[in-house]
Order: C-alpha cells, then sequence, then structure tokens
C-alpha cells in the first residue's frame, strides 16, 4: 500500500511538471517605461502585465519573460528561434510575422526637436520637416506615415540603440528630431534629468513638435516558428488581455507612471 501510495506520489509529481509548456515571450531590453532591464533585472509596465497574464496561463502554460535587443528579437522572430516578441507596432512589411495580438495598449507617437529646429514653424509632418536627421529607436516602426515619409527620403533617419540614447544626441544637436512615444520619450527625459552624472540634462526640456500617430502595441508571433501549442497561447493570451483592458488595469498603471 506504501508502495502504491509513494507511486502516485512520483507519477502526480512528474506528470505535473510535464503538464506545463514552457513558453518564452522575449522583451525589448530598451524601452523604457514599458520593457527595459535596470540593474540586471527586466521592468516596466508591460512587463508587469505580461507576468500577471503570465498567472492566467498556469498551470497550463509556464510564460517565461525574456529581455532582448529589439533589432535580434525581430532578427530571431524571422529566423523562427522565437515565439513572440513585444512591444511591436503592427508592420505590413515584416511578412515574418504570422499574426499580432489583440492591442495591448495605443501609445502616442510624436516628434520632438531640438532649439534651433523649433524656431522654425513646424506643425505639418511631414512637410515641415524635410531635409531634418531624425533619430529613431533601433529596429522600430514608427506607424505608416513615418515609414512612408522616410521611404521617400523627406528627412534622414538615424538608428540609436534606445531612448536615452536618441536624447543625448538631442541634447547635443547631433540630431535635429526625435522620434518615438511621448510617455517613454518623456519618463527618459526624466531620468537623465534625476542623473548627477550629466549635469548638460539638469534644465533640457523635451520639446514637441508634431503628434504622428496613434499605435497599438501589440505581441509579435513568428510566422517561422511551428510550436504545436502557438494557436492555444496566442487564443488564450488575447483572451488574458482583453481581460486585463476591461479590468482597466492597463490605464491604472499608466496613470501611475504619469504622476
Amino acid at each position: 500500500m506504501r508502495k502504491l501510495i509513494f507511486c502516485f506520489a512520483v507519477w502526480h509529481f512528474f506528470g505535473s511538471a510535464l503538464a506545463a509548456e514552457k513558453v518564452v515571450l522575449e522583451m525589448d531590453n530598451d524601452y523604457a517605461p514599458y520593457s527595459y532591464v535596470e540593474n540586471g533585472e527586466l521592468k516596466g509596465l508591460y512587463v508587469d502585465l505580461l507576468k500577471s497574464i503570465a498567472a492566467r496561463l498556469a498551470p497550463a502554460y509556464d510564460v517565461q519573460l525574456q529581455a532582448i535587443p529589439w533589432k535580434r528579437g525581430l532578427y530571431n522572430l524571422e529566423a523562427g528561434k522565437s515565439l513572440a516578441v513585444l512591444p511591436a507596432y503592427r508592420n505590413k512589411d515584416r511578412s515574418y510575422i504570422q499574426v499580432y495580438s489583440t492591442p495591448i495598449y495605443r501609445e502616442t507617437v510624436v516628434i520632438f526637436c531640438n532649439d534651433d529646429v523649433m524656431r522654425k514653424t513646424l506643425t505639418q509632418f511631414p512637410d515641415d520637416f524635410s531635409g531634418l536627421t531624425v533619430g529613431v529607436n533601433l529596429g522600430f516602426t514608427l506607424g505608416e506615415k513615418m515609414v512612408a515619409a522616410a521611404k521617400k527620403k523627406v528627412f534622414s533617419i538615424v538608428e540609436a540603440k534606445g531612448n536615452e540614447e536618441n536624447l543625448m544626441k538631442l541634447q547635443n544637436k547631433t540630431i535635429d528630431c526625435y522620434a518615438n512615444d511621448r510617455l517613454a520619450a518623456q519618463y527618459s527625459a526624466e531620468q537623465l534629468r534625476k542623473n548627477a552624472r550629466l549635469p548638460q540634462f539638469k534644465d533640457f526640456k523635451l520639446r514637441e513638435a508634431a503628434v504622428i500617430s496613434a499605435e497599438d502595441t501589440v505581441i509579435a508571433y513568428s510566422l517561422a516558428n511551428t510550436a504545436s501549442y502557438k494557436a492555444d497561447v496566442i487564443a488564450k493570451m488575447d483572451a488574458a488581455l482583453e481581460a486585463a483592458k476591461k479590468s482597466g488595469v492597463i490605464d491604472k498603471m499608466v496613470a501611475a507612471l504619469s504622476r
């Protein structure tokens, strides 16, 4: 009898362990305040949200979040080395993405410019920005208007690793303007102002020139990745995201950051 009980306990333990399918979601490591690494730890609004959603998918799925440079995340997605990456914007030119999740949050993409450029009349995007140098984060797509203007070479696009690097370029006038989500740029600018090792940012003002677009952030799923559980994970993730939005938890997180 003891032997039977022991065998059942062992079977139950290993059966439970095997039941949880490991699912890795790659997340941008340099997109504060949404998804970033600080002191070796992945943090941010979307990180907190996905952790809460991961709990909803357990015990069927063991959802793990992995920080990655955005450009490498896109490469892994295209090569099928990863299942998904976030936060992404929809991009019809990325044929290696099979499907996008239900929207997570709508970001407002704006363009900020340095003092010299702001002396000009800048109201109409992209026409009023002709001939300028515009910084963007490496591998980022900032909506159809931005993509169309870049293809027409209305202005020059210069990529940098992340928010802070682009803001440093904007401050020292290496670039004329910087395009990104409003909250992300404002948050990173505030962190730079607080940094005693960067006195040049003490009185730095982030000057918004124009709104480019409003973009839904989503999870991008790989076409080349053929995990057997992919369809089920996508469906469960979408349901959990919708529930989170209806509960108001995302709006509360954003409001807390904006204070």
